[in-house]
């Protein structure tokens, strides 16, 4: 759970992305939001080791705010995916699977998808993670990828383009209550038979990293 002064922070950080104002608060910012999550994280352990996303932007690509508004955290995350959990003003995003799949990897699931028994799996991990409250995103394809059916019984799954299961909870009350630690470990692990079936049937990237 976070305390109200981490949404205190993260409101005054939208009106003050700076570097040097930074410096000056990241004591709250270490306090308020970087400290419950950790504690969040223990919580966590059975799921994996955390991975705490740096605050700054990376500014070499893309012009922007300095400072990211929000604290995101990786559970566990490997080669085929893992759980993801993000605390902004926009609300707390509960997540899990994989985001940014590389070509061989999207192949392999998309191999997976068209045979019948190994759809079954995933088809069981999406429906456990839905029971739970969490949507898959949306395919991003407009049509079926090259080399597939356009009429598959399951071409929704093949126009994805990223295998993720997600929540995003408005800010409310529970979430400076024990409460929020729970609803968190309870979504991530509604999330766990998807990301078993991943690690499994899609596997680790083989490419070359550039």
């Amino acid at each position: 759970m976070w305390p109200p002064e981490a949404l205190e922070f993260l409101r005054e950080l939208e009106d003050n992305n700076e570097s040097e104002w930074f410096r000056r608060e990241r004591h709250r910012y270490e306090r308020y939001l970087v400290a419950p999550a950790r504690e969040l994280a223990d919580k966590l352990g059975d799921l994996g080791s955390p991975r705490f996303f740096r605050p700054y932007n990376n500014l070499r690509f893309r012009p922007g705010p300095p400072l990211k508004e929000n604290l995101g955290v990786a559970i566990g995350y490997g080669a085929a995916g893992g759980f993801y959990f993000d605390l902004s003003l926009d609300g707390l995003l509960v997540a899990g699977g994989l985001y940014r799949p590389a070509s061989d990897q999207l192949e392999r699931f998309r191999a997976a998808i068209v045979d019948d028994r190994r759809a079954h799996g995933f088809e069981r991990g999406l429906a456990a993670a839905e029971r739970a409250g969490l949507t898959a995103t949306e395919p991003e394809l407009k049509r079926a990828p090259r080399g597939y059916p356009a009429d598959h019984p399951r071409v929704d799954r093949l126009r994805m383009k990223r295998v993720v299961v997600s929540c995003r909870h408005p800010l409310e009350p529970w979430l400076h209550e024990p409460a929020c630690d729970e609803i968190v470990r309870a979504e991530l692990l509604a999330a766990r038979p998807l990301i078993k079936w991943l690690a499994e049937t899609v596997g680790a990237s083989t490419q070359t990293r550039g």
